[in-house]
């Protein structure tokens, strides 16, 4: 069988278990004092926080259901998506979506923000923003697998975010718009035709 001739198997580094093994110790601390015992729910809850906090969400949902935050002064809902920089492909994932959650992402009360860290913490810049055909494209692609037993996932690129629907990135309070725009652009070339440097934006320019 070939899937036994995948993977790259070396031997385990004892730094590699020790620090991580510690590592693990700190972050079941924060899961013990917060309640919060799937640690995959943990870090996607903590790192939601910390971009809906920089949008100006202050309420964070705790439950499986619904969107990932809210204004507590305006009828205002984000939907957080989380990637990592060395991804062949930035962007955000909606998983399971149907109908209803689809339509969602049309109404003027939903934002979306796709969050792109370095490792677990590093937060390397925000792209941010609601376009109705995005709940359009996404009511599409629900549809068009809705009679068969593929499961309903959708990707979108940052690329088609920012230049289709005029999504805007975000620079975070530690970075510099300088340090973004070279980040994108070794992404991908293509953004020195969609943005140009001032076109980023500092938190102060997108909270709600």
């Amino acid at each position: 069988m070939d899937i036994f001739k995948k993977g790259n198997y070396k031997p385990i580094p004892r730094d590699f278990r020790i620090k991580g093994f510690f590592a693990l110790k700190e972050l079941t601390k924060f899961q013990e004092e917060f309640d919060s015992w799937d640690t995959d729910t943990t870090i996607n809850e903590i790192r939601d926080a910390i971009i809906a906090n920089y949008l100006g969400f202050d309420l964070l949902n705790f439950d499986k259901h619904g969107f990932d935050a809210k204004s507590s002064k305006k009828n205002k809902f984000l939907e957080v998506k989380q990637c990592s920089i060395f991804a062949r492909r930035l962007g955000g994932t909606w998983n399971d979506t149907n109908e209803e959650k689809a339509h969602a992402f049309s109404d003027k009360r939903l934002y979306t923000a796709v969050g792109i860290w370095k490792g677990a913490s590093d937060l390397q810049f925000i792209v941010f923003g609601q376009h109705k055909d995005l709940g359009e494209y996404l009511l599409r692609r629900v549809r068009a697998v809705a009679n068969s037993s593929t499961r309903s996932t959708q990707n979108i690129s940052i690329q088609k975010m920012i230049k289709d629907y005029g999504f805007s990135v975000v620079v975070p309070p530690d970075k510099t718009k300088k340090f973004v725009y070279q980040l994108l652009i070794h992404y991908h070339n293509s953004f020195k035709n969609v943005l140009k440097l001032k076109d980023l934006k500092h938190l102060k320019d997108v909270r709600i």
